[in-house]
């Protein structure tokens, strides 16, 4: 979470940097008046609104509505400034006062910037926000299940599984969630389908395999260098199938450039909604929705979806979306792999309980016919065991998982004591090493030890 301060600050005090550098080339260009120098312009324009647009958002990030007001404001007058005009003092004289009006906040002087970052932190929980179960129902009432088809619905930073429970629940789908969070994941187990717990970045799920994403990342973080907003669409996006809806769920002022293209490159149908009330003030966030399909350049929605960030009052809120606006692919899908960063017990016995033995019966024959055809002494359990030639799950009234390994034993024991030539006596002392067996039996009921 510190790393955020840095970055926010830091990435200002560069935007406003830029700004100075293209602001101070300007009047040369203009007294040059050449067709290249004109071309000049106006790529320094189009910088000029980037830079400032992309600053607006920074300023918003840290709780500085006005000031966030006003660079949008500038940024809108940059945008539109003529390329061609002759006089461009008034230009200047808006930049510069820019300039010296957000001095006090770059990371030079920290005052107020560390205020700003402080009420921003108070908003954050360990940059878990779980999401309003009043907000979920609204966006619930936005989908549209298809009768008679399960669908398949992923939350890939599921927190304690609410939300996807939520919109889940009493529809003929099965829910998919991983988090991060070991106690969060254990809560999540009760009320999913599925859940893999560890990273999302490390976890193993299937592709194109997913009706729903339901996507409300973690805020204020970086992955390196990557704001885990971005990071997790970026990463996450192809889970769903062609047709399959996004829900993705950020601040307002995560709505960047680079994410706004990204999404009008692989989403028709995108519509942003506003938190309502008391919601969308403490956390300013916002709902865009969307429909996978390949992927196609769209610079005209990119475009709409940058303005709306600069004007979230504007935007419609959430209980105005349309009911059933949004209708989930009626094409079933298996999910083949769903595997988390770290061995899930409580997946594994559910699977057991549901599936009894995975063993197919031919296998289980072949298995009879090699059985020895006298038992096994407890040093031929052990070599096998060891080999690693009867690991895996065993079919028989009560399935379970075993695991052998064989552990280093060592054992220390007193010698003979003998009589130095100074009158001393020495105490020999013999460790000795020895191999021991252990099998790790997983069962419905738990992990039992056999040593």
């Amino acid at each position: 979470m510190m790393e955020q301060i840095p970055y926010a600050c830091g990435r200002l005090g560069a935007l406003a940097q830029d700004v100075r550098l293209c602001a101070g080339q300007l009047p040369a260009l203009r007294a040059a008046g050449g067709a290249e120098e004109l071309r000049q312009i106006a790529q320094l324009m189009q910088q000029l609104t980037s830079a400032l647009r992309e600053a607006a958002l920074l300023l918003a990030e840290l709780d500085l509505p006005s000031v966030s007001a006003y660079t949008a404001q500038l940024c809108a007058a940059v945008s539109g400034f003529p390329v061609r005009t002759a006089d461009d003092s008034k230009l200047a004289k808006a930049l510069a006062d820019w300039l010296t009006y957000l001095k006090p906040l770059l990371p030079e002087n920290q005052t107020v910037t560390a205020a700003a970052v402080g009420r921003l932190m108070n908003n954050v929980r360990l940059g878990y926000y779980p999401t309003d179960p009043v907000h979920v129902a609204y966006i619930k009432r936005a989908l549209l299940f298809p009768d008679g088809k399960t669908v398949n619905l992923l939350d890939p930073c599921c927190g304690e599984g609410s939300a996807l429970h939520l919109l889940g629940g009493g529809e003929n789908a099965v829910t998919y969630g991983a988090e991060l969070d070991d106690s969060r994941a254990e809560t999540a187990q009760e009320v999913l389908d599925h859940v893999a717990m560890g990273s999302y970045y490390f976890s193993r799920i299937s592709r194109s395999a997913f009706h729903l994403l339901f996507l409300n990342p973690p805020y204020l973080q970086l992955y390196g260098g990557t704001r885990s907003e971005k990071r997790f669409l970026g990463e996450s996006y192809d889970h769903l199938m062609m047709g399959g809806v996004l829900v993705y769920i950020i601040p307002y002022y995560r709505l960047t450039e680079d994410v706004c293209r990204f999404l009008a490159a692989h989403f028709d149908r995108l519509m942003a909604y506003r938190f309502c009330g008391e919601e969308f003030r403490k956390f300013r966030q916002i709902a865009v929705l969307g429909v996978r399909r390949p992927r196609t350049e769209n610079p005209r929605m990119a475009r709409l979806l940058e303005l709306a960030s600069l004007s979230p009052d504007k935007l419609p809120t959430l209980d105005q979306i349309p009911p059933g606006s949004y209708p989930l692919p009626a094409a079933e899908k298996a999910v083949a792999l769903f595997q988390g960063d770290r061995f899930n017990v409580c997946e594994l016995q559910g699977q057991m309980r549901r599936m009894g033995s995975i063993l197919s019966k031919q296998s289980s024959a072949e298995w009879q016919e090699k059985r020895p055809p006298l038992p096994l002494t407890i040093s031929q359990i052990g070599l096998v065991g060891g080999s690693g030639l009867i690991n895996g799950l065993i079919g028989c009234d009560t399935p379970h998982v075993l695991k052998g390994r064989v552990i280093k034993s060592r054992q220390r024991r007193t010698g003979d004591s003998y009589e130095n030539e100074d009158g001393s006596s020495t105490t020999e002392l013999i460790e000795t090493t020895s191999n021991k067996m252990v099998f790790n039996v997983l069962t419905p009921n738990g992990v039992k030890l056999l040593t």
